[in-house]
Protein backbone atom coordinates (compact mmCIF):
# COMPACT_ATOMS: atom_id res chain seq x y z
CA UNK A 1 0.00 0.00 0.00
CA UNK A 2 2.85 2.20 0.96
CA UNK A 3 4.49 2.10 -2.32
CA UNK A 4 1.32 2.65 -4.30
CA UNK A 5 0.97 5.71 -2.50
CA UNK A 6 4.30 6.85 -3.25
CA UNK A 7 4.86 5.76 -6.73
CA UNK A 8 1.24 6.69 -7.68
CA UNK A 9 0.76 10.09 -9.22
CA UNK A 10 -2.85 9.85 -8.43
CA UNK A 11 -2.56 9.37 -5.14
CA UNK A 12 0.57 11.48 -4.69
CA UNK A 13 -1.38 14.16 -6.45
CA UNK A 14 -4.63 13.54 -3.93
CA UNK A 15 -2.82 13.48 -0.40
CA UNK A 16 -0.33 16.31 -1.10
CA UNK A 17 -3.29 18.35 -2.63
CA UNK A 18 -5.32 18.35 -0.16
CA UNK A 19 -2.30 18.39 2.52
CA UNK A 20 -1.24 21.57 1.09
CA UNK A 21 -4.91 23.08 0.91
CA UNK A 22 -5.39 21.61 4.84
CA UNK A 23 -2.24 23.36 5.64
CA UNK A 24 -2.19 26.53 4.09
CA UNK A 25 -6.11 26.72 6.01
CA UNK A 26 -5.07 26.25 9.13
CA UNK A 27 -1.94 28.24 8.75
CA UNK A 28 -4.13 31.66 7.71
CA UNK A 29 -4.35 33.09 11.51
CA UNK A 30 -0.47 32.48 11.66
CA UNK A 31 2.18 35.77 11.21
CA UNK A 32 3.60 36.02 8.47
CA UNK A 33 6.86 34.55 9.66
CA UNK A 34 5.09 31.63 11.54
CA UNK A 35 3.82 31.01 8.33
CA UNK A 36 6.70 30.85 6.47
CA UNK A 37 8.05 28.77 9.04
CA UNK A 38 4.86 26.51 8.45
CA UNK A 39 5.20 26.18 4.66
CA UNK A 40 8.75 25.14 4.64
CA UNK A 41 8.34 22.58 6.74
CA UNK A 42 5.15 21.16 4.48
CA UNK A 43 7.83 21.40 2.15
CA UNK A 44 10.33 19.54 3.82
CA UNK A 45 7.80 17.02 4.15
CA UNK A 46 6.59 17.33 0.41
CA UNK A 47 9.75 16.50 -0.70
CA UNK A 48 10.64 13.08 1.61
CA UNK A 49 8.64 10.74 -1.38
CA UNK A 50 10.64 12.43 -4.45
CA UNK A 51 13.83 11.90 -2.54
CA UNK A 52 12.63 8.06 -1.75
CA UNK A 53 11.60 7.55 -5.48
CA UNK A 54 14.89 8.97 -6.45
CA UNK A 55 16.93 6.89 -4.15
CA UNK A 56 14.65 3.57 -5.36
CA UNK A 57 15.23 4.57 -8.87
CA UNK A 58 19.12 4.89 -8.54
CA UNK A 59 19.67 1.70 -7.11
CA UNK A 60 17.08 -0.31 -8.63
CA UNK A 61 17.76 0.44 -12.37
CA UNK A 62 20.51 0.32 -14.66
CA UNK A 63 22.82 3.02 -13.84
CA UNK A 64 22.26 4.98 -17.21
CA UNK A 65 22.58 9.13 -17.50
CA UNK A 66 19.50 9.88 -19.54
CA UNK A 67 17.19 7.62 -16.88
CA UNK A 68 18.54 9.80 -14.16
CA UNK A 69 17.95 12.69 -16.03
CA UNK A 70 14.18 11.84 -17.26
CA UNK A 71 13.44 10.88 -13.69
CA UNK A 72 15.15 14.21 -12.00
CA UNK A 73 12.88 15.68 -14.61
CA UNK A 74 9.65 14.42 -13.49
CA UNK A 75 10.63 14.83 -9.65
CA UNK A 76 11.11 18.64 -10.47
CA UNK A 77 7.92 18.94 -12.68
CA UNK A 78 5.74 17.78 -10.02
CA UNK A 79 7.75 19.58 -6.73
CA UNK A 80 7.38 22.77 -8.59
CA UNK A 81 3.33 22.07 -9.37
CA UNK A 82 3.49 21.28 -5.46
CA UNK A 83 5.35 24.48 -4.34
CA UNK A 84 3.28 26.88 -6.73
CA UNK A 85 0.22 25.63 -5.34
CA UNK A 86 1.03 25.91 -1.97
CA UNK A 87 2.54 29.12 -2.05
CA UNK A 88 -0.65 30.77 -4.38
CA UNK A 89 -3.01 29.15 -1.55
CA UNK A 90 -1.00 30.95 1.22
CA UNK A 91 -1.13 34.14 -0.49
CA UNK A 92 -4.58 33.88 -1.23
CA UNK A 93 -5.72 33.36 2.52
CA UNK A 94 -3.67 35.62 3.70
CA UNK A 95 -4.42 38.22 1.36
CA UNK A 96 -8.13 37.50 1.24
CA UNK A 97 -9.78 35.69 4.36
CA UNK A 98 -9.80 38.22 6.71
CA UNK A 99 -12.78 40.53 4.67
CA UNK A 100 -16.35 39.61 4.09
CA UNK A 101 -17.59 36.16 3.24
CA UNK A 102 -17.47 36.88 -0.98
CA UNK A 103 -14.06 36.93 -0.71
CA UNK A 104 -13.96 34.20 1.93
CA UNK A 105 -15.69 32.15 -1.22
CA UNK A 106 -13.17 33.10 -3.43
CA UNK A 107 -10.60 32.11 -1.78
CA UNK A 108 -11.65 28.38 -1.20
CA UNK A 109 -12.70 28.21 -5.13
CA UNK A 110 -9.50 29.50 -6.20
CA UNK A 111 -7.99 26.96 -3.63
CA UNK A 112 -9.65 24.50 -5.16
CA UNK A 113 -8.78 25.65 -8.91
CA UNK A 114 -4.89 26.33 -8.19
CA UNK A 115 -4.96 22.37 -7.69
CA UNK A 116 -7.33 21.07 -10.22
CA UNK A 117 -7.06 23.03 -13.40
CA UNK A 118 -3.18 22.52 -13.99
CA UNK A 119 -4.04 18.46 -13.75
CA UNK A 120 -6.13 19.06 -16.51
CA UNK A 121 -4.16 21.69 -18.81
CA UNK A 122 -0.84 20.42 -17.96
CA UNK A 123 0.05 16.97 -19.31
CA UNK A 124 1.77 15.88 -15.97
CA UNK A 125 2.28 12.50 -17.52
Amino acid sequence: MIVEIIFSDYYRTFLLCILSMGVTFFIRKFSVKEGVLALVMYEFIMLIPFVWILIVSVVFTEFNFQQIIEIVQWELKWIIYFTTCTVLQFIMYYLFWKRNVIYKIGTLLFCVTVVVVPLYVINFN
